[in-house]
């Protein structure tokens, strides 16, 4: 099993999501676009693709790298090639798909629930989801609307729009399940203007709420992967 890894920052890694590919005897090839590195073009001799979050748009058509990625995961979807966005890199499926990038209703900062749908109850990731739901990190500005292909497999009142599936095996999530605690304060520490918005209280509450939720996000990031990883060995 090889996958492309998309990266476009430093402090956003695959994390757990790299750490459980290895484990499962899979193979990682990177592409890092804050070091300038270029999107391949095309989608041969990978079994997968993952595309990791970062401060940037996907509505930012000037920037080259952020073109070469819509191109090739335009490629992906007609290919029903195995997809795992997660933030910055749902938007960018999600864009690829024909779905608009438009200022989030609430800016979500921190934990929050995640909820499942009627159709995830069929869904190869999904319907692991309890009906009780999770609480997942969020840390995003913006957020798409649903491509017309797409299947939405969980949502929040908020902001709705949380994790959708195209084809068999293409996935944009919204929210963050791969983070630990150093990137989380990470973050805190690179974004100004986060660190604005959320006040003293609202670090404080992020600081206190981790250690509560990341086991459960953790845990589901297990299932998560382990069920993608059988889909790209499917498609392969």
């Amino acid at each position: 099993m090889h996958i492309l890894l998309l990266q476009h920052l430093e402090i956003e890694p695959a994390a757990l999501i790299e750490a459980l590919i290895a484990d499962a005897g899979g193979t990682i090839e990177t592409v890092r676009m804050d070091r300038g590195e270029t999107v391949p073009s095309a989608l041969a001799g990978y079994d997968g693709m993952v595309v990791m979050g970062g401060p940037m748009s996907a509505n930012d058509s000037h920037l080259r790298y952020i073109a070469d990625e819509l191109a090739l995961l335009e490629k992906a979807i007609e290919a029903d090639f195995p997809v795992l966005g997660l933030c910055l890199g749902a938007q960018l499926l999600a864009k690829a798909a024909g779905a608009e990038i438009v200022v989030s209703p609430v800016r979500e900062l921190g934990w929050y629930p995640l909820q499942r749908t009627w159709d995830s109850a069929d869904d190869p990731i999904f319907r692991t989801l309890g009906e009780s739901g999770l609480m997942v990190f969020q840390w995003h500005g913006e957020t798409f609307t649903l491509p017309d292909s797409a299947t939405l497999v969980a949502t929040h009142p908020d902001v709705p729009n949380q994790a959708f599936r195209i084809g068999s095996s293409q996935y944009g999530l919204q929210f963050h399940i791969e983070v630990d605690q150093p990137i989380i304060e990470s973050w805190m520490e690179a974004g100004a203007s986060e660190r604005s918005e959320l006040d003293d209280d609202g670090i404080v509450a992020i600081r206190s709420e981790s250690p509560e939720y990341l086991p459960a996000a953790h845990a589901f990031c297990r299932e998560m992967v382990s069920a993608w990883l059988v889909l790209c060995a499917v498609a392969a």
